[in-house]
């Protein structure tokens, strides 16, 4: 049985007095898209931020295509991030943020490529600042993924999007996830029913339940996986929120 893609095993995460993550352990074996669900405050991002290897864990332990994060040397070339807020220098346009990318990564005619998947080649002399929520935000994926990474993280990547262009992100992954591992963290569950093949509900630091959507819709006589979600973390769980 080969070793799975990404494995967390009883992670804690704490800031001072502050604990985050406590307790946490799953894993993912395939591509396909996991969606982090939670309210703010939950411990989606700094779960992220340990994944991503920019943070260490306060303990247990997380490994990445079957080697512990805190044995090997982080593997880079197959992971892509991008984070709630995405450092972006002033005044570069579409193109030079692509040819950076392609840059960092070494790869040959990478530029267009991504220009290509984030539907922008007409727009490569914008202002990167000048585009749309969702235009930019398929720049971002789309730097992230030149290199064709195994797994993918997203913080809240479309967060502030209208509908139609938060469509359109969804779509956008679902094709990634066809050969990539795609790790989500959101707060909108309307999202995560459409396009996440499978979910890990957190509140207050800890895994309520994960599972793959079907599973845990039907396990929880759920008709939504808002639903599926309050049977499983409460009702007085606020979304847009810190629990109460």
């Amino acid at each position: 049985m080969s070793a799975p893609l990404v494995l967390v095993d009883h992670v804690a995460r704490r800031y001072g007095a502050v604990e985050a993550l406590a307790d946490v352990s799953f894993r993912i074996d395939a591509p396909g898209i996991t969606g982090i669900l939670g309210p703010n405050g939950a411990g989606k991002t700094s779960l992220l931020d340990l994944l991503a290897g920019l943070a260490r864990p306060s303990g247990g332990s997380l490994a990445l295509f079957g080697d512990r994060l805190d044995e090997k040397p982080y593997p880079r070339r197959r992971v892509g991030v991008v984070l709630q807020r995405e450092f972006v220098p002033d005044r570069v346009t579409v193109g030079e943020y692509a040819e950076l990318f392609a840059a960092i990564y070494g790869v040959a005619d990478g530029a267009r490529t991504i220009l290509r998947q984030a539907e922008l080649l007409e727009r490569g002399q914008l202002a990167v600042e000048r585009l749309s929520g969702g235009e930019a935000q398929r720049l971002f994926v789309a730097a992230a993924v030149v290199h064709a990474p195994e797994l993918l993280l997203l913080d809240e990547p479309s967060s502030g999007l209208d509908p139609a262009a938060k469509r359109a992100l969804g779509d956008f992954l679902r094709q990634l996830a066809q050969k990539t591992c795609v790790l989500l963290a959101t707060h909108d569950l309307n999202e995560a029913e459409r396009i996440c093949d499978r979910c890990l509900f957190i509140v207050g630091g800890r895994l309520r339940a994960e599972g793959a959507t079907g599973e845990l819709l039907a396990s929880a006589a759920a008709a939504s996986l808002e639903d599926a979600f309050f049977h499983y973390c409460g009702a007085r769980v606020n979304l847009v929120g810190d629990a109460t």
